[in-house]
């Protein structure tokens, strides 16, 4: 249920670090056949400067360039792992205008105009496409936990795509991406209260008296069929809010901690300016 640790860590402060690392790990791996590597990078990266395209969503665009270019296997490719967060079917929509993104930065690094001309046909087409997978699990009961963690990436890609689009000058202000922010912490809350009454649904207690014992035994089954012995004396209501605070608590916490993280970050973030170069 966590947000992909690729989306934190090349659209975050530090992108353009971990881009670097990112690269010099690939041609590492390459081992002899770096070279070759490196001079079809620089034909499709020459004449890169310093410059807000390659921040936030530009990094993340180009990591997966890289992985590309050098045919990583696809269990360590960048887009890989971000295309299986979105995995479930009706998660796909969201996966495919993600994918378009990442794609039309990598295309038009080098024109701005065009470049956000991109990201806001984009960004409204992937914001209808959330809205659609919220209220499937909200409204029409087909909540899952796959479908809520690709929700929970899109909307953080989603917030990113505004922020690129502040930072390249399509957008003046920050209000659009405070507003965006807060209405997903909002739908947030929504999403993991409609989660826990699905797991609720699907988990049982069940008692029985256990050879030589003068008491009867409580076991509770969870969402994915496995039993857990439960202490005398506490019902099922009471067990499941701790067995569920234990499970997923902490990963809700996550996602809170990161969508404040970026709201406390905005201008830093606005203002970054990427930077990369083959050598």
């Amino acid at each position: 249920m966590r947000i992909n640790r690729n989306i934190v860590m090349f659209s975050g402060l530090s992108s353009s670090d971990n881009l670097r690392r990112h690269y010099e790990r690939r041609r590492v791996e390459l081992g002899d056949h770096a070279a070759d590597w490196t001079k079809s990078l620089v034909e499709k990266l020459s004449g890169l400067t310093a410059a807000p395209e390659l921040a936030g969503l530009g990094a993340l665009a180009i990591a997966v360039l890289i992985d590309i270019v050098s045919s990583s296997p696809p269990e360590e490719s960048t887009k890989e792992a971000l295309r299986g967060v979105f995995a479930e079917q009706k998660a796909s929509e969201v996966w495919d205008h993600i994918d378009e993104c990442l794609k039309r930065c990598r295309m038009n690094i080098n024109s701005r105009d065009d470049l956000k001309s991109d990201i806001k046909r984009i960004e409204y087409q992937l914001s209808a496409a959330l809205t659609r997978l919220k209220n499937a699990m909200v409204r029409d009961g087909h909540m899952t936990a796959d479908g809520l963690r690709a929700w929970v990436n899109g909307a953080a890609f989603h917030v990113q795509m505004l922020i690129h689009l502040v930072r390249l000058g399509g957008t003046q202000t920050c209000e659009s991406v405070e507003t965006l922010i807060s209405t997903y912490e909002s739908e947030l809350s929504l999403l993991f209260t409609k989660h826990q009454e699905m797991v609720k649904g699907k988990c049982r207690t069940r008692f029985f008296h256990a050879t030589n014992a003068s008491e009867s035994l409580t076991q509770f089954r969870d969402e994915n069929s496995k039993w857990h012995k439960v202490d005398g004396g506490i019902s099922f209501g009471e067990y499941f809010e701790a067995y569920y605070d234990h499970r997923y608590g902490r990963q809700k916490s996550e996602i809170e901690e990161y969508f404040c993280d970026v709201r406390g970050n905005l201008q830093n973030l606005v203002r970054q300016r990427g930077s990369f170069s083959v050598n």
